[in-house]
């Protein structure tokens, strides 16, 4: 017992780093339970964790293995944030030459060893989705209609922007007094009007996840942006079910929701301007958009006509990722 003690100095110089800091959470954990309850002081320390799920594999292991050998002390919880599928091909790809016939019941015993409780978050529905993009789009601000200014040819192009259907002038926004800036920060041509909310539901079933939701307003505004007096008034054409603003929302909102949907795109560009949509969808080879696409074309506001995607559609491809030469 002497001989051991003794040696127990030389060791402790040898440990590592993992075995120090699990020495220090285990300190810090006998004093947080030493502290009387309901004190008022710190009784416990959650920790979240984030974006493991754009991690390689390497890094995943090595974070779940930090969460079970350092944190696994009353003291502590930690919540972790992240696609379960990421997680078990992250664990399967890390330990291959371990995984013997069923990789997946290895990854998913992995993680049971870890993680106590797994809880799945409920998908956005519809009028989640209604009410994300409403208070991403800001409500409370009033909408000015555009001033019906002379428009001018686009500045990345050189050519004048695609109209829709006429609308009636609108009054100019009001201008800023003295003792304001000078620099408008939220002009007319990035706030969403209320015809543009009212048909941002229509699209629910196509934006999958909240990230979606915000992006597709994102690319939305930008796309938007281009367009000021008359030709914004005309892009919007409240009251026409043709109308450009509806188009270049449903094209966005499958670009964000379906990216791999490309069989869609490139069948209704080869198609006449006077083509029904609703025909050109029911030819497209993908189960789970099809369905979405006929509904919102035969019963929602969407646009029917072919033409009115085929205006838009070289303009909406240059905002993703998936680009045709």
């Amino acid at each position: 017992m002497s001989f051991a003690e003794s040696r127990v100095a030389d060791y402790v110089e040898h440990l590592g780093v993992v075995s120090l800091l699990r020495k220090d959470f285990e300190t810090f954990a006998t004093m947080l339970a030493e502290v009387p309850h309901g004190s008022g002081k710190i009784e416990r320390t959650v920790l979240y964790i984030d974006d493991l799920d754009r991690c390689p594999p390497k890094v995943v292991v090595q974070v779940l293995e930090a969460i079970h050998l350092l944190l696994a002390l009353p003291v502590f919880v930690v919540v972790v944030g992240v696609d379960s599928r990421w997680l078990k091909k992250a664990v399967e790809q890390h330990y291959e030459e371990m995984l013997g016939d069923d990789p997946e019941t290895f990854a998913e015993s992995y993680l049971e060893k870890i993680f106590q409780v797994p809880f799945t978050l409920s998908p956005m529905d519809d009028p989640a989705f209604a009410g994300l993009v409403r208070g991403l789009a800001d409500t409370e601000v009033q909408v000015a209609s555009p001033s019906p200014t002379p428009a001018g040819p686009d500045r990345a192009t050189g050519d004048r922007s695609p109209a829709g259907a006429d609308s009636p002038p609108c009054a100019e926004a009001p201008r800023p007094s003295s003792e304001q800036s000078t620099i408008d920060l939220r002009p007319p041509r990035l706030v969403i009007s209320t015809a543009e909310l009212d048909f941002l539901p229509t699209l629910a079933s196509l934006v999958r996840s909240p990230r979606a939701a915000k992006r597709l307003l994102n690319l939305y505004r930008l796309l938007r942006a281009r367009f000021a007096g008359e030709d914004l008034a005309e892009f919007l054409s409240d009251g026409d079910r043709e109308a450009p603003f509806r188009a270049v929302l449903v094209l966005l909102a499958i670009h964000v929701g379906h990216p791999e949907a490309v069989s869609w795109f490139a069948n209704l560009d080869g198609t006449g301007p006077e083509d029904s949509a609703l025909e050109i969808v029911r030819s497209v080879n993908d189960h789970e958009l099809r369905p979405k696409l006929e509904r919102g074309l035969a019963v929602g506001s969407w646009p029917t006509l072919a033409a009115s995607y085929q205006l838009w559609l070289p303009l909406v491809n240059r905002f993703s990722f998936a680009r045709d030469d």
